[in-house]
């Protein structure tokens, strides 16, 4: 990857002309795993509890004759179904990528009609469904949301994780974070399928330059299975912790990254009192970046991704 990159302690500033290239790749599959495909929408499922069958999608493109650890990608709340499909490139060269849809979502099986959404039963469900797949430790990512739901995969389960990477995440205790107090999903949107205010606020976050992913996110959002989509957001509306002793218990080697001037989901001041909190945090900044990095600059996380989780295989 080219470009200047600062170095400020344990946070760096990677300039705005910084790139990274991705070449052709191929789907590799072998006898000894035959479940390895790049296919995004090869979906496949997996026996998590008596209630949950959860749908995965899974990328492997690692040598056939090495034995690659995992990634585990996680999805934000009411996000496009392939979310992540510009860092698998990348990712899937060097590891074996999960992208897991989380209960009610997608392939998933609907949550019954009780199901009470927590955050505790929300990463129960991930616990579990690594445990189905027969993984022990593994690189965790997630994106907004998904970067929320981490905080609590590292501070109840650290065994399991050999790192977190966080993308333009809130804090862990969204309760009275600004978009976290509508306290619901239809509080947000009242109206299901159209919101003109959120369309607009995502184009100009984008910018001209990526005015086609900015109108292809705000349509892909509306296909999120809606019941799934409010349980999720309740789960995270309804969660609050102390951050101050909360944070500092998290063990975990966590990156976190996010745009420069992106202030929606969290402001700069905030990821960096997050970090700071943090027992071995690392905080990315990409300047001239105003909307969410993870979509607009997609290559530059897979790869500093890939660069902080190849320090801790």
């Amino acid at each position: 990857m080219g470009g200047v990159v600062v170095l400020y302690g344990s946070h760096y500033m990677i300039s705005s002309d910084c790139h990274s290239q991705t070449s052709g790749w191929i789907a590799r599959t072998s006898a000894l795993r035959k479940d390895a495909t790049l296919a995004i929408e090869n979906v496949r499922k997996l026996r998590v509890d008596d209630t949950l069958e959860m749908a995965y999608y899974i990328d492997d493109c690692t040598d056939p004759w090495t034995e690659p650890e995992t990634m585990v990608l996680l999805p934000g709340c009411r996000k496009p179904r392939q979310v992540f499909y510009a860092w698998i490139p990348t990712l899937a060269r060097h590891y074996r990528v999960i992208r897991p849809h989380l209960r009610g979502h997608w392939d998933s099986t609907p949550a019954p009609a009780d199901y009470e959404w927590t955050v505790e039963a929300m990463i129960k469900d991930i616990k579990n469904f690594l445990d189905a797949l027969g993984v022990d430790r593994v690189h965790l990512v997630g994106e907004s949301l998904g970067g929320f739901l981490g905080y609590h995969l590292a501070y109840h389960y650290p065994e399991r994780f050999k790192s977190l990477t966080l993308a333009t995440a809130p804090g862990p205790s969204f309760r009275n974070h600004p978009i976290g107090k509508a306290g619901s999903m239809e509080a947000r949107h009242p109206v299901w399928g159209k919101d003109e205010k959120s369309r607009l606020q995502l184009i100009d976050e984008a910018g001209p330059d990526n005015l086609a992913l900015a109108e292809w996110g705000y349509l892909e959002r509306w296909k999120c299975p809606i019941d799934a989509t409010r349980g999720y957001f309740k789960a995270a509306a309804s969660c609050e912790v102390d951050s101050a002793t909360f944070l500092p218990k998290i063990a975990t080697p966590t990156l976190y990254m996010t745009g420069a001037e992106c202030t929606r989901i969290i402001s700069l001041q905030e990821a960096q009192r997050i970090c700071s909190l943090m027992q071995n945090a690392q905080l990315v900044t990409f300047p001239g970046v105003h909307a969410q990095c993870q979509f607009v600059i997609p290559e530059q996380c897979a790869a500093e991704t890939l660069r902080f989780a190849k320090q801790h295989s």
